[in-house]
């Protein structure tokens, strides 16, 4: 008995996939490992400092009364945006103007790349995250607008000297 007669008599694919799945999850846990090893190495160059560390006291019933209202989270929160982002806002707002309310993203993004603005993917995500730019709703879906709700600072030029 020879070639593939032979590899199933003796169990030959079952130990074929048993092996490759040795190797696939030898490979899951190198790679896991390695993704994890900045932390690690920083936890034990750190390890005096954090076993020295006392857990804090379980508050008493008044203090569960009294206790500050959680923080607000990063994305709900009044947000500031730099003048680069103002910027980016500027060249969006021209872009729809020009596209027309309400606007599909991939027609803006494919608009934004033609004329060069940096990193329009991310701007745009950042846009939808703060919700400066919305969905519309009803028959509208799937197509957005400006977030009129919402005031924004103008863009200041940088002055020159």
């Amino acid at each position: 008995m020879y070639g593939l007669e032979a590899i199933a008599a003796a169990n030959g694919w079952m130990i074929t996939v048993v092996g490759a799945g040795i190797v696939f999850a030898g490979l899951v846990l190198l790679a896991t490992a390695l993704t994890h090893m900045p932390k690690l190495l920083q936890a034990w160059d750190n390890r005096r400092e954090i076993l020295a560390r006392k857990p804090a006291p379980a508050p008493g019933p008044a203090e569960r009364i009294t206790r500050e209202p959680a923080a607000i989270p990063a994305e709900k929160a009044p947000f500031q945006l730099t003048p680069e982002q103002l910027e980016a806002v500027r060249y969006f707002r021209w872009i729809t103007d020009r596209l027309g309310e309400p606007f599909s993203l991939p027609a803006l993004l494919e608009q934004a790349e033609k004329r060069g603005i940096a990193r329009p993917f991310s701007r745009l995500d950042l846009f939808l995250r703060r919700e400066i730019i919305i969905e519309d709703r009803g028959e509208g879906r799937g197509f957005y607008r400006w977030n009129e709700g919402i005031a924004l600072p103008p863009v200041f030029e940088a002055e020159s000297d």
